[in-house]
């Protein structure tokens, strides 16, 4: 099950839908090997950008943190 959010410039939900693998497969069969192969390595963390502004870091963070929930 993958769910996508929507999230406003303040960090807040706006938007959701739920996914299920079967749909994923049927849709496009290579996300559902890549979310698998993800899932397995949950250890890995995404790191910040060093191009990125500090404000953009700081939601990019919030996102991820939210998401991880």
């Amino acid at each position: 099950m993958v769910r996508v959010i929507r999230i406003a410039d303040d960090g807040t939900e706006k938007e959701s839908v739920e996914i299920d693998d079967f749909t994923i497969e049927v849709v496009y069969s290579g996300i559902s090997d890549m979310l698998r192969d993800a899932g397995a390595s949950k250890g890995m963390g995404c790191a910040a950008s060093p191009d990125l502004p500090r404000e953009a870091r700081h939601r990019r963070e919030k996102v991820i943190t939210r998401i991880r929930g």
